[in-house]
């Protein structure tokens, strides 16, 4: 497709944004909130294409992830390719400030930028600065101005770890031609499984260049040790002999279901404790969220992460933890005896369920696990990890492992056996991208 031809298509995309505008209004004063707080404006400005300039004559390979999870899912990738890549500079790009917090500690020495809006003039700037000579975007981030500024650059686009969800692929195949079109200028997909490799292909990528490739996310590397683990409990005041229970990723009505496990069995299971990870940490902000203890409550008081961590560290004693902190899900982990994964207990998909289980933790999930079906059928099919179809059952199952530290034991080491089973994801997808990607310079004016 020549320049000629796909400017006059970024000119029709950022029209069709402008027009749209009208139904955007709730976002854009959701919007003008986070812009009180500084480090929202900073990337809001570092979005419209305010980006570091890269220098140098060596190849440049961007690297685009949106958030926390796909951070720390292309990390393992990011520092493969520096390593395997001679003559090539990999950078990376995010969407989110909690990404881009993530990134800079996570990865120290990679170059780490905001992607622009997906409007023509934020992207031409950010391409320019950048100069890119091939794209990797991580999972499924297909945004038309986006595309359509590598297509006019003669820009290979490789989608790594592709994923496809079926509510997703409906979602795109309702748009026809225009969904289709969006997914003709991507060049290669490494997909997850077979199943997500047949949606790339239905809607629209040549098959001849799709691959299965597994899932990045089996070749995580497990940073918290057992030392680190007994040290955790040991600041928080909690023996080796006291039961814990994370909530790890929850979602609004699984707080409360937690909640009032937690009360109904800790008679019978004296020192239980319990630790909320929330998915979304902006839901802590100003008052207590709905269903969630008060404070100053004694008997079901709580204390944020954040606060008790920078304070003066006294013990919890029988507080419950609310972890309010981006990237430390994997370190409380660590020190549980049961780990509930949350969003499977409302309909939202579920979340990553071998992270506990890489740490050989007894794992349970409710019946709405759509986004992590591969994994989910690893685990039971292991006997890995038990399924609560609902609240009740939930309450069943954490009242029988709470009893039989045996049965707790086995569950774990049956789940770490499992994930450890998954392995070599990231050799595959550097193979792969370098195969890919150009033998020379492209155009990048």
């Amino acid at each position: 497709m020549s320049r000629f031809k796909t400017l006059p298509l970024s000119w029709l995309c950022d029209l069709l944004y402008l027009l749209s505008s009208p139904l955007l209004v709730p976002a854009w004063l959701f919007l003008s909130r986070l812009m009180t707080r500084e480090k929202y404006r900073r990337g809001f400005f570092r979005k419209l294409g305010s980006v570091e300039r890269r220098e140098g004559a060596s190849r440049s390979l961007w690297v685009h992830a949106v958030s926390v999870g796909e951070v720390l899912t292309a990390a393992p990738l990011i520092e493969a390719l520096e390593r395997g890549l001679e003559g090539w500079d990999v950078s990376l790009s995010v969407s989110t400030p909690t990404g881009f917090d993530t990134a800079r500690k996570r990865l120290p020495g990679t170059t780490v930028f905001y992607a622009p809006f997906d409007l023509s003039a934020c992207v031409a700037r950010t391409f320019s600065r950048r100069r890119p000579d091939a794209l990797l975007l991580l999972e499924l981030e297909v945004w038309p101005n986006f595309l359509l500024a590598a297509r006019r650059r003669g820009l290979p686009v490789m989608v790594a770890n592709g994923r496809l969800s079926g509510g997703s692929s409906e979602r795109y195949r309702r748009t026809g031609f225009l969904g289709r079109w969006l997914f003709s200028m991507v060049d290669q997909v490494a997909a997850q499984n077979e199943i997500y490799a047949g949606r790339f292909e239905t809607l629209g990528v040549d098959p001849g260049n799709i691959e299965v490739l597994g899932n990045l996310k089996h070749d995580r590397e497990v940073s918290v040790t057992a030392a680190d683990a007994a040290e955790l409990r040991r600041r928080l005041g909690w023996s080796s002999g006291e039961l814990v229970i994370v909530g790890g990723c929850t979602h609004p009505g699984e707080e409360s279901i937690l909640l009032g496990i937690l009360s109904r069995l800790e008679s019978s299971h004296p020192g239980l404790r319990l630790v909320l990870a929330p998915r979304h940490i902006e839901r802590l902000a100003g008052e207590e969220p709905s269903g969630w203890p008060e404070r100053g409550t004694a008997e079901r008081s709580f204390t944020r992460w954040s606060e008790w961590r920078d304070g003066a560290g006294e013990p919890l004693g029988h507080s419950i933890l609310v972890v309010d902190t981006v990237g430390e899900l994997e370190r409380f982990y660590s020190i549980a005896d049961l780990a509930v994964v949350g969003g499977s207990f409302v309909p939202h998909g579920g979340h990553n369920v071998l992270e506990p289980a890489s740490l050989s933790k007894a794992v349970l999930f409710g019946p709405h696990t759509e986004n992590f079906a591969d994994e989910v059928s690893l685990l039971l099919e292991g006997q890995a990890a038990l399924l609560a179809r609902d609240a009740e059952e939930l309450e069943q199952a954490v009242g029988k492992l709470l009893g039989d530290a045996g049965e707790r034991a086995r569950l774990g080491e049956r789940a770490g056996e499992a994930f450890s089973g998954l392995s070599g994801a990231v050799e595959r997808h550097v193979e792969w991208i370098a195969r890919a990607l150009p033998l020379s310079k492209s155009n990048r004016n």
